[in-house]
């Protein structure tokens, strides 16, 4: 049945394509921003969108749209790793307090609403044994962890005490053509970053040998498990879930597949480039990780559909797509 979903992050890279989804599918929707410059989402005219611009620390900003709202996907979040580092009361005040301020509202307007949020698998740090999964142990080993894992337990805190029903999703690598906006942080879109700069000739820079290990995950794949999330009631009991692959590829073995596939698309030959790696490399950049979705699946029947080679061949032709409906107009 359509729901009224609340999206907080709702313009960002998987915001967007959440949105596009959603709305496909009849919901009526609620999209949260900081900025009223965010760009809105392409969307049939009789789609059923109201834009918000609000400081979701605030917690009557909470209250003025939580009324009549069926769910909340909280996406919004400043996900920049060297930021957090040098500023850590900032990032706790982005990224910590809206959380607060939503658990607050909650209470106040006495609706237990599912809330699905969007943590990270780097939560377990940069030492566990591979496949990570709902019992490996957390670590957190940068501070942009510390405050994802804060945000979990004051979510599964609120779920035990019927505040709100909520889960986290732990994802892991997230890659792929973005509707309209792909993930350009250089901490967290690193794949990303290297498809564009393949699409235009540039060749990709890894550091060392590239070795360290990746779960990578499709972005669709991603919104199908957000989507999986909404309608399975037993997810909804204030744990995290592992949202991966099961399936890792090194960072060089990776960037190879780009060269291929971009050659493969527009015929231009790059070659990956090695450089040294930085002295000051976070630990968190250090580690190989391979998830283990399977408790999720089986509790949803969710499952990864886009092996890594298809997801890096689906984005550059949709460039080449793109490129050519431009040369009509």
């Amino acid at each position: 049945m359509p729901k009224t979903i609340i999206i907080t992050g709702a313009r960002g890279y998987i915001g967007r394509a959440l949105a596009k989804r959603l709305t496909s599918e009849g919901h009526e929707l609620r999209l949260v921003s900081r900025s009223s410059a965010a760009p809105r989402i392409e969307a049939a005219a009789d789609a059923k969108i109201d834009y918000y611009t609000l400081d979701l620390r605030d917690l009557e900003s909470w209250l003025q749209f939580l009324h009549g709202a069926d769910a909340i996907i909280h996406l919004s979040s400043r996900t920049d790793l060297r930021a957090a580092e040098e500023n850590p009361a900032e990032d706790r005040d982005l990224n910590v307090k809206p959380v607060c301020a939503l658990v607050d509202a909650a209470e106040r307007a006495g609706v237990a609403i599912p809330v699905i949020f969007a943590s990270s698998t780097t939560i377990v740090g940069d030492a566990h044994v591979n496949p990570v999964n709902e019992e490996t142990p957390d670590r957190p080993c940068s501070v942009y962890d510390l405050h994802k894992l804060e945000c979990e337990v004051m979510l599964r805190e609120a779920s035990r005490r019927g505040v709100i029903r909520a889960c986290s999703l732990r994802l892991a690598t997230v890659y792929g053509y973005g509707v309209g906006v792909d993930s350009t942080n250089p901490n967290r879109g690193v794949l990303n970053a290297v498809m564009r700069g393949a699409a235009q000739g540039v060749a990709p820079t890894i550091y060392g040998e590239g070795k360290y290990i990746r779960d990578y995950i499709f972005v669709g794949d991603v919104v199908d498990a957000f989507c999986r999330a909404l309608d399975s009631e037993q997810v909804l009991d204030g744990r995290h879930y592992v949202i991966a692959t099961g399936h890792g590829y090194t960072l060089v073995d990776a960037f190879k597949c780009v060269v291929q596939e971009a050659h493969r698309a527009f015929g231009r030959e790059v070659a990956v480039r090695h450089v040294p790696e930085p002295p000051d490399l976070h630990p968190i950049q250090k580690r190989n990780f391979i998830g283990d979705s399977r408790l999720f699946q089986n509790l949803t029947g969710w499952g990864p559909q886009v092996q890594l080679q298809s997801g890096i061949r689906d984005y550059f032709q949709r460039l080449v797509t793109q490129s050519q409906a431009a040369d009509m107009t």
